[in-house]
């Protein structure tokens, strides 16, 4: 197998790409963030557990229909750490209030993302 110099270039941009998403969750996020977290997965959880933003419970909001999501004035950055189908519909829901996606990464089988 010839392996050529683009193919090299290539997956040292995608290593050094993804090894810098690693540290996304690292990063402190301000006290102005709406954090959407799932209290039934304990990732999710402690994430929540290290930041004292306002937050939004999954688990809760399927019981009530979404209305905290929808009811949510549209101020500042959100950030969440949730399952996929969740990032759908939470996703749906900020961009009826004008948000886009800023950051977006699978942490194992959850996704770590940004909208503002």
């Amino acid at each position: 197998m010839n392996v050529t110099r683009r193919e090299v270039l290539q997956a040292a941009m995608l290593t050094a790409t993804v090894g810098s998403m690693g540290s996304v969750i690292a990063f402190s996020m301000p006290a102005a963030v709406l954090l959407v977290y799932d209290s039934r997965l304990p990732r999710s959880l402690a994430l929540r557990a290290r930041h004292p933003a306002r937050a939004i419970d999954v688990a809760a909001e399927h019981a009530t229909r979404w209305r905290g999501l929808r009811d949510w004035r549209s101020e500042g950055r959100v950030a969440g750490l949730t399952t996929w189908s969740d990032w759908v519909l939470v996703r749906g829901f900020l961009e009826e209030k004008r948000k886009r996606v800023r950051t977006e990464a699978r942490r194992g089988e959850l996704f770590y993302w940004e909208m503002a």
